[in-house]
């Protein structure tokens, strides 16, 4: 087993850096725009700035460097099948599935499921960075970023990787008022590599909690919302940390640095 080291972070979380960010100048090929849902552009964009945070990470070899991603399944934007459905209401205001399949049908967006796939970051950032070796997409709710942190860790511990960028991307803005709670947009990904530095991560892991999920603390970013905690930490200074979201479905997902002395020992 490899120690495990976060050498670079990078995230599109805050109002200051959703404000900043530029899908046609943040992105490698402004052209893949309309096949991007708003969670994908986030997550491609903070991959990318995560990788330009690593100097000298092309030197690993393309079958080296893993990507791990948790993100919620999506479907295009919020006003994607609106003419559809609104085609479908029938007579008593509620939407009608047989005149949903007779006249919505035609009104909705070819590019609507194609743009909602769940690994649609992990296939376009893999492509545009070269990203061949080992892999994964988490769908799992609120613990996906996390989960995807801790398959990353293992990768490299077990030596499946020698770079892995891990975390999770999510926009749930619009869904706010069916999830009925605050919610945001928000993405934050990290670099691991072998190594037992400052960043030394010293446990990782996804698990059923025993007790009940704490009330958040700040609008739900979803997948995103533990990497974008952990990230604010690492930017913060702090060095030994835990970080640590539930999902109400009854999974935990942590991640722990030792912190530099603990890393010396």
């Amino acid at each position: 087993m490899r120690a495990v080291q976060i050498t670079a972070w990078a995230s599109i979380a805050t109002a200051e850096e959703r404000e900043a960010f530029n899908p046609r100048r943040d992105l490698p090929n402004r052209k893949h725009l309309k096949l991007m849902t708003p969670s994908v552009r986030l997550g491609v964009a903070a991959i990318g700035k995560a990788l330009a945070a690593r100097q000298g990470w092309e030197d690993v070899p393309a079958e080296r460097r893993g990507l791990f991603v948790g993100t919620t399944p999506g479907t295009g934007e919020g006003g994607d099948l609106a003419p559809a459905l609104e085609a479908a209401v029938g007579a008593d205001g509620a939407v009608d599935l047989e005149r949903f399949g007779r006249e919505g049908e035609a009104l909705v967006p070819p590019l609507w499921l194609v743009r909602g796939l769940s690994n649609n970051i992990l296939g376009f950032a893999s492509a545009y960075w070269d990203l061949r070796g080992v892999n994964g997409n988490r769908t799992e709710g609120r613990v996906s970023g996390l989960g995807a942190l801790v398959d990353g860790y293992w990768a490299v511990a077990e030596g499946r990787a020698d770079l892995v960028i891990a975390g999770g991307a999510d926009a749930l803005a619009e869904a706010e008022a069916i999830l009925g709670h605050p919610a945001g947009d928000g993405a934050a990904f990290v670099v691991l590599e072998p190594g037992a530095g400052p960043l030394r991560v010293q446990r990782a892991g996804v698990r059923l909690r025993a007790e009940g999920c704490a009330t958040l603390a700040e609008p739900d970013l979803g997948a995103a919302d533990g990497p974008v905690r952990l990230v604010r930490q690492l930017a913060s200074g702090a060095r030994s940390l835990r970080v640590e979201v539930c999902d109400p479905m009854g999974l935990t997902g942590f991640i722990e640095l030792a912190g530099p002395d603990a890393a010396r020992a």
